[in-house]
């Protein structure tokens, strides 16, 4: 029978040897790890293909754009495009449900908003409701299907414009924009209030002028655009302008919605990865002519790009995607949006 101290020696011996084989297996799974890290950084494991969840895309819709000949360089920060990466979401937008009590409902939110009651049909899902008021006389055209309307009236030829009483403040003029959009439940709660523009103006010979003095100002237009997706801002085929826009009114006016042009579609969560192109290849289509340019102001055609940058494109009327634009901003107000898919996922 082994003594105490015989069973000591072993077990030191034993603890010994165990503890050699654990550094050894530690070392080992370092080592392992240290040269799968180096593997990674010298020849990287490539990324899964991007899933193209709904096959292919139908080509983004652009209204008629600016066509000019216009010569382009890169003025950027870096000197240089920007590194895209090289696939990115698309989501799928939201379906309107047919209501068959949306006119009704429709005509009561007109009629809060000064409008008759009398609703005109122009087609199976558009109708139109005038203003109770003659000054001015409002008309407002509503697609009950869709979240889409435009807002007219005759404030261009309308005197009390060129008032000198009531002061027209920013602020109230974005509310009371807000306002009326609540009203008509068309104050969707993916828009992003930080983002709200304004563009000052006043009526000068029957034409409006842009003006820099709030104090100045008799008009105010409001954009309200939507939140960022994926970190992508959503832009829209007016350039540096959104699909949803109003225009309030000060004066004898006394801050009324006059005008406005809405569409509005909702963005599921439903997506899926598509590759894109690099902002190299988009630059080479732009210098082709490949492009939707979407707003550009004065004769210089001598374009100096200063921002290169990718984004959501909302085209102001119903589509089935949000689909990603490569976008080139420069002097001038100059804005133009590639297509970035890349064209074996785009249909014909």
């Amino acid at each position: 029978m082994p003594t105490l101290s015989v069973v000591k020696v072993d077990f030191i011996k034993a603890s010994k040897w165990i503890g050699i084989a654990l550094a050894i297996l530690i070392a080992i799974f370092l080592l392992i790890k240290g040269l799968f890290f180096i593997k990674e950084l010298i020849w990287p494991t490539p990324p899964p293909p991007p899933t193209v969840t709904f096959g292919k895309l139908p080509k983004p819709y652009f209204p008629e754009g600016i066509k000019k000949d216009f010569k382009y360089t890169i003025d950027t920060l870096s000197g240089e495009l920007p590194k895209l990466p090289d696939r990115t979401n698309v989501y799928e937008m939201g379906k309107s449900e047919p209501d068959i009590l949306a006119v009704q409902r429709m005509t009561e939110k007109a009629v809060s908003l000064g409008f008759n009651p009398e609703t005109e049909q122009l087609s199976e899902t558009v109708y139109r409701w005038r203003s109770t008021s003659e000054k001015p006389s409002r008309v407002l055209v509503v697609n009950v299907l869709l979240a889409e309307f435009n807002l007219s009236s005759d404030f261009l030829s309308n005197k009390d414009l060129l008032s000198e009483t009531g002061a027209l403040g920013e602020a109230d003029a974005i509310n009371t924009a807000k306002g009326f959009l609540n009203t008509l439940s068309l104050f969707p709660s993916d828009l992003d209030e930080l983002k709200t523009k304004t563009k000052l103006l006043k009526l000068e010979n029957g034409s409006l002028i842009e003006v820099e003095k709030p104090k100045d100002a008799k008009i105010i237009n409001i954009y309200f655009f939507q939140k960022d997706i994926n970190e992508l801002p959503v832009v829209y085929p007016i350039g540096g302008g959104s699909s949803i826009q109003l225009t309030v009114a000060g004066g004898r006016f006394n801050n009324e919605v006059i005008d406005g042009r809405y569409f509005y579609q909702n963005i599921t969560e439903e997506s899926g990865t598509y590759p894109i192109i690099s902002a190299e290849t988009a630059f080479e289509q732009l210098k082709k002519g490949n492009v939707f340019i979407a707003s550009h102001e004065g004769q210089d055609l001598n374009i100096v790009i200063k921002k290169v940058y990718l984004a959501y494109y909302a085209s102001g009327r119903s589509q089935d995607f949000l689909t990603p634009v490569v976008v080139f901003e420069g002097k001038n107000n100059f804005a133009a949006y590639v297509p970035a898919v890349t064209p074996e996922w785009i249909g014909n």
